[in-house]
């Protein structure tokens, strides 16, 4: 989601091949560049790919250039690396964000390379149980503090309510001040509490 000056991210942490849980503590989100990131849902191998593939030609451009990478370039290029192999697709559903010169910026990218952007996006088996409340809730000039709340309380909804959604919670986020960054164990215990009553180990 989109708030002022920031852009969080939050996803579960648990992998499934149809009805198997294959792992418990599969990174959906992860960095690009300093100002960048992605999160995933899909097949795992494909997206890994795809993030590699992004974050060599950001960190070209940016030593060829000697600037960042716009969000809106970014999420260009993963969609022509994607539409580039639609006759074989990567399957996998991409969420690009991050903060540059012209503020936040949030896109959504499926398997052919399709493009969106958005100010509030979930993705993956639990979306539509996300959905149910962060658009209730939602706006643009919610507090950082209030985004992460309601970021997190998405996810562990559709955790309650999910079974290909589940495990743990990791919460990331791009603030134009700081960049890149991710909630710690300590700092994700109180939201646990609040809103599954337990803290994953």
């Amino acid at each position: 989601m989109i708030i002022k000056d920031a852009v969080i991210l939050a996803t579960d942490t648990r992998v499934t091949a149809g009805f198997f849980v294959a792992h418990r503590k599969g990174k959906k989100v992860h960095p690009l560049a300093g100002h960048a990131a992605i999160t995933i849902a899909g097949r795992v191998a494909d997206a890994q790919s795809l993030i590699e593939l992004l974050r060599a030609n950001i960190n070209y451009y940016q030593i060829t250039r000697g600037m960042k990478m716009s969000i809106p370039n970014i999420a260009r290029l993963a969609s022509s690396l994607m539409f580039g192999s639609r006759f074989f697709p990567y399957y996998a559903q991409l969420i690009i964000g991050g903060v540059d010169s012209e503020g936040p910026h949030l896109f959504n990218l499926d398997p052919f390379g399709s493009i969106t952007e958005e100010t509030l996006i979930a993705t993956g088996s639990g979306s539509p149980v996300a959905y149910g409340v962060l658009e209730p809730a939602y706006r643009r000039d919610m507090t950082f503090e209030d985004g992460i709340r309601l970021a997190f309380q998405a996810v562990a909804s559709s955790i309650k309510r999910d079974a290909g959604t589940g495990d743990s919670i990791d919460v990331a986020y791009v603030r134009k001040d700081t960049g890149y960054g991710e909630l710690s164990t300590g700092e994700k215990a109180p939201y646990y509490s609040q809103f599954l009553k337990y803290v994953p180990t």
